[in-house]
């Protein structure tokens, strides 16, 4: 088994079905795959700390807890607690935030109109052209077929709040063709400019703040949504990068940003979800012993990193013999001694993956070797596994009411393993997907869905003479023009003056935002 050698780690992913239930499923991770363990109905329970520390030791008793490396749930206060309490318990493993939901929160609080109301304007006015556009099939027709090239406004990403940052950089890369569509004969001549939306949709698609507005927005997203697909890949272990990867957003924002009235109230959102909330000693030790980043000038020699690297040691080798064996490893990895220090290893630090550079390197050091294993092997995310659960409740129905409880839960087993093993599949085979398929309406619902107050006839939304996208881009595509370069320059400010400030209103820990010099 794997999980022996690379270690693994437990994912509880909730959910809620459509009979209100609350419904826990629990899954495995190794970087051989991820598999579907159990799913438990934890209604009435799902606010207790206790009841949800009960069912998760109960997992780790299954798993095994010589396996486990890390539990990982979202940072809703009940499963941080009942985490914590895990973590606390048995002493070998760590509790850890997903960090795509933290990233994701991130991201919301950008659009959240308390905090930067600029933001959540200028998405609104973004989504009514994408609204307005998508619900009228021969106006879609036209813009893909003569203005666009075939390429699609509407792009999914891993999450919700990372789709309204993708679609806006959809927009501004089709800034030039909206633009000489909604002026052009076509549009003109056409029944669409009696439409109620018509004359706000075209006011804003030619509207040059808005379109500055939108540019910087990209500059606060776009070094956030690259860590967010980082993480939420489950092809490749992201534990040896995210620390690194937080540290070069922030960055990349301040580059972007230039000055420190509109960089530093964004790195103070950044740094009280992660500081807070997300880092964890295991990003630190996957960042130390992560020899692509090791070794390299710009290395971080914070005292957080050594931290982080001995609280590993202590919590996930219980023997102390070996946790001394490992300590004084360290420094022949520190200096590069021995198998370390070949040419071949030094010039496949960056060539091969951390794993892989181990197992390859490794063998003189075989105690530090395992530790750094199980350690590079991790993800960091539980999001690759929250896709599409609606068919549990088709197993749970009625027609099947009368199977034995046993029976009931190796059904499940079975059909959700096989849907993971589906999923691998089709990730190696296929590298596009259709950006208005089923899978993805729930991130696109916002972006294509029309307004209540809106009417929409038949012959608008009618889909027989629509036709396909020639040109289809997913959410989990490896494309390199997944966040492409702006072609014009960049805005380095919000236009319209400053943003105001607010107070987180969710259901995680209240953070507070001081923003200097950001007026309401």
């Amino acid at each position: 088994m794997s999980w022996r050698y690379t270690g693994c780690s437990i994912m509880a992913d909730g959910w809620t079905d459509t009979k209100q239930r609350s419904l826990i499923n629990f899954l495995v991770y190794c970087p051989k795959g991820v598999i579907f363990l159990k799913s438990v109905d934890a209604s009435g329970i799902v606010k207790n700390a206790d009841e949800l520390y009960n069912i998760f030791a109960k997992i780790v008793g299954e798993v095994n807890p010589e396996y486990v490396v890390q539990f990982v749930t979202d940072s809703e206060p009940s499963y941080k607690a009942a985490g914590k309490r895990l973590e606390a318990a048995f002493g070998t493993f760590f509790w850890t935030p997903c960090a795509a939901h933290c990233l994701d929160l991130i991201l919301e609080h950008l659009c959240k109109p308390t905090v930067f109301p600029h933001i959540a304007t200028t998405i609104e006015r973004a989504r009514t052209i994408t609204k307005f556009i998508y619900n009228h099939g021969s106006l879609l027709n036209l813009m893909r077929k003569k203005f666009t090239g075939g390429k699609e406004l509407c792009r999914p990403a891993a999450t919700r709040f990372a789709t309204n940052f993708i679609s806006i950089q959809s927009l501004v890369l089709n800034r030039k063709a909206l633009q000489q569509m909604f002026v052009s004969d076509e549009y003109s001549t056409s029944r669409f400019v009696q439409h109620p939306l018509s004359e706000g949709v075209v006011s804003t698609v030619l509207d040059k703040s808005f379109w500055d507005q939108c540019k910087y927005i990209l500059n606060i997203s776009e070094p956030l949504v690259r860590v967010l697909r980082l993480v939420d890949r489950q092809d490749k272990p992201a534990m040896g990068y995210l620390y690194e990867a937080m540290d070069k957003a922030k960055e990349n924002i301040k580059e972007r940003l230039k000055r420190k009235s509109d960089y530093n109230p964004i790195w103070r959102i950044i740094d009280q979800r992660w500081d807070r909330q997300l880092h964890s000693p295991l990003h630190a030790a996957g960042y130390f012993l992560n020899p692509a980043l090791f070794f390299t000038p710009t290395f971080s020699r914070h005292s957080e990193v050594t931290r982080g690297l001995l609280a590993c040691i202590t919590r996930l080798v219980p023997d102390e013999g070996t946790q001394d064996l490992i300590t004084n490893q360290i420094e022949d990895y520190r200096e590069a001694k021995g198998m370390f220090g070949m040419k071949l290893a030094i010039r496949n630090r960056t060539k091969l993956g951390p794993v892989a550079w181990w197992n390859q390197f490794g063998g003189d050091v075989e105690e530090l070797q395992t530790f750094a294993i199980r350690i590079l092997s991790q993800t960091c995310s539980a999001t690759g596994c929250e896709r599409n659960w609606s068919t549990f409740e088709h197993i749970h129905s009625a027609k099947r009411n009368r199977l034995e409880h046993q029976r009931l839960d190796d059904l499940v087993f079975v059909h959700y393993n096989l849907k993971f093993r589906e999923r691998d599949l089709l990730r190696k085979s296929s590298t596009t997907s259709d950006p208005l398929s089923i899978d993805h309406l729930d991130v696109m619902m916002d972006w294509v869905a029309e307004e209540e107050d809106v009417i929409f006839t038949l012959e608008d939304i009618g889909w027989e003479n629509l036709e396909a996208p020639t040109v289809v881009v997913g959410a989990g595509d490896d494309n390199d023009d997944f966040l492409m370069p702006l072609e014009e320059d960049v805005h380095t400010g919000g236009p319209g003056g400053d943003d105001g400030g607010g107070d987180d209103d969710d259901d995680e820990e209240d953070i507070e935002y001081d923003h200097p010099g950001y007026d309401d």
